[in-house]
């Protein structure tokens, strides 16, 4: 992982969530994995559900997975580790109150998705992700509310 990429994002991270700074030093490990190894971190016995998933923060084990195909030279797909940088900050300041129930996963979701829709603006981009998560509800039956985060 380049590190000069990861300060750069982390930059922004701090910018658009307004959540407080972490020295590089104290980020997780940052790895790639194939599409297999993705929806076994991430689904459990939902695997199909999860062929969206492109990057995660994996607060139980402190580390950022993210898919080996994913081009970061690219801002559109780099922008998602900005977003799981934003989730580290979120747990580095709050701990794991921000998956605490559905609402605060929801609002957690929220602010990183805000964050890394900025950061596309800034690059010029105009893409937007996380469109859906405004029409998201924590009804029992939601992935949300289950405790899943297939965003």
């Amino acid at each position: 992982m380049d590190a000069s990429l990861i300060a750069f994002l982390l930059d922004f991270a701090v910018k658009f969530s307004e959540l407080p700074a972490v020295a590089p030093s104290d980020l997780p490990p940052i790895r790639a994995v194939s599409r297999s190894e993705m929806r076994a971190l991430a689904c459990d016995d939902a695997q199909a559900a999860c062929d969206q998933i492109v990057a995660l923060f994996d607060a139980e084990h402190y580390v950022i997975v993210y898919l080996q195909t994913l081009d970061l030279e690219s801002a559109e797909d780099n922008s998602f580790l900005l977003h799981e940088l934003v989730h580290v900050l979120q747990f580095r300041s709050r701990g794991a109150s921000m998956y605490e129930n559905c609402n605060a996963l929801l609002q957690t979701e929220a602010q990183a998705y805000r964050a890394q829709n900025a950061y596309l603006r800034r690059e010029g981009r105009l893409m937007q992700v996380g469109a859906m998560l405004g029409a998201t509800t924590c009804a029992a039956r939601n992935p949300i509310a289950a405790g899943r985060t297939t965003f």
